[in-house]
């Protein structure tokens, strides 16, 4: 038996190394190995008040720190009885909309692009189609932006506290960003149009799909979880009932299963449980690509987010219009502080993602728990690559490495949040 070690997978979030063991030819087993070390975030938030928990909590993830601030907030709002307006909900939909402008243009563009086109990053493509490239840094500049009018700047987001925000935007610059986010619908459906034009790979992942739902709206902020094979909803704050973590040995993060399957979370899994919800405009570009869906093909995960891009301007403008037009306050509504314990979810670029905390009567944060996306996709990842990697093993090696590596830049993993 022989070993290949594909070490330090680029283009991703995170430092992950591949060990594939091959005997006569075939594959034995494969398997990724995060080698990020620990960072102990759930430990790092006890003994500290519970609103410096957002604070400490968004510094998981430099790209997703308004999904964690949020979810956190969200969370502990849960477990203080604090309610929100109906503005403030709308703000919020904003900042994690923010998130997905600049995460899937990275993501899309910078890291997954290159293997459609056979080079090996970015830089070259910048050369030969420079147009193409300045497009990718028009979404996610969109994005930072977005961040920057809502949470007052573009990482790690200042303005969003419990019960609501400590400042808005002035009516102007919510009207020049929505004429952005309206100019930025052509960026977006021809971000489809590319990612729709590629030949993909024909697989089928066995793993489950789960992902936020609600009948009336796109869930990416609130919602019930569902499960598109069980055809199941459960409510957020029953997380830790049905999904199951547990520690692997090539592994520093943990893997997870739901009902004892593998499952996949991100924007395959939210566009098939929740394609009724998108935009016209999103549900447009779709149809136009002629993606069938449900879709159980990981690899289609790309044209997902390239979908969400989509729906993310025309629903932002949207929401901007809302708030133009409706009255109502962000400012932080009044609570009691005293013992209880809550969890939340929203969607992140990448999938779902859970928080759930206890305080005690002085509001001392006294248990913390994370479930990241990648966290829970990454049992999956592995399932699917030992079921993929037979079918290209017969590749010369290059190219085998690569068909490998694209499958994992589909997930869109985030190593370093998987360690939290």
């Amino acid at each position: 038996m022989s070993t290949l070690t594909i070490e330090h997978v680029a283009r991703i979030e995170g430092h992950g190394t591949i060990t594939v063991d091959v005997e006569d030819g075939r594959v034995k087993d494969i398997h990724m190995d995060i080698i990020e070390p620990a960072r102990y975030f759930e430990s790092m938030v006890v003994g500290r008040r519970f609103d410096e928990a957002p604070l400490i909590t968004s510094r998981i993830c430099g790209i997703c720190s308004p999904n964690h601030m949020l979810t956190s907030i969200k969370a502990l709002e849960v477990a203080l009885g604090v309610e929100v307006s109906e503005r403030t909900q709308i703000m919020r939909k904003l900042l994690v909309y923010g998130s997905y402008l600049q995460n899937h243009a990275t993501h899309l563009y910078l890291l997954a692009a290159p293997d459609y086109v056979g080079l090996p990053s970015v830089f070259p493509l910048a050369e030969t189609h420079p147009d193409v490239v300045e497009r990718a840094l028009r979404v996610k500049k969109l994005g930072n932006d977005l961040t920057t009018l809502i949470g007052g700047r573009p990482v790690h987001p200042i303005t969003a506290v419990l019960g609501g925000f400590t400042s808005e935007p002035e009516p102007g610059r919510l009207v020049a960003f929505r004429d952005a986010l309206l100019a930025a619908s052509q960026d977006a459906a021809a971000t489809v149009d590319l990612f729709g034009s590629f030949d993909e790979y024909e697989f089928e992942t066995a793993g489950e799909m789960l992902a936020l739902v609600d009948d009336d709206d796109y869930a990416i902020y609130d919602g019930q979880t569902g499960a598109l094979d069980a055809g199941w909803r459960r409510p957020v704050s029953e997380y830790r009932s049905f999904i199951e973590e547990r520690v692997v040995g090539h592994s520093n993060a943990k893997h997870s299963t739901v009902g004892g399957r593998t499952f996949m979370v991100g924007a395959l899994p939210r566009i098939n449980l929740s394609r009724a919800t998108l935009g016209a405009t999103a549900a447009d570009a779709l149809n136009r690509v002629g993606l069938s869906i449900p879709s159980r093909n990981p690899f289609m995960n790309n044209l997902c987010q390239a979908v969400e891009l989509v729906d993310a301007a025309a629903r932002c403008a949207q929401y901007i219009e809302t708030l133009l037009d409706m009255g109502g306050s962000t400012t932080p509504v009044e609570f009691k502080i005293a013992a209880g314990s809550g969890s939340a979810a929203t969607e992140a670029p990448r999938g779902t993602l859970y928080h759930g905390y206890s305080v005690d009567d002085d509001g001392i944060v006294i248990a913390g728990d994370v479930i990241t996306p990648t966290a829970q996709n990454l049992a999956n990842l592995d399932a699917d690559m030992r079921a993929f990697a037979p079918s290209v093993v017969d590749l010369p090696r290059d190219e085998f490495v690569i068909a490998v590596e694209r499958l994992v830049r589909a997930y869109d993993p985030c190593l370093s949040c998987s360690v939290h």
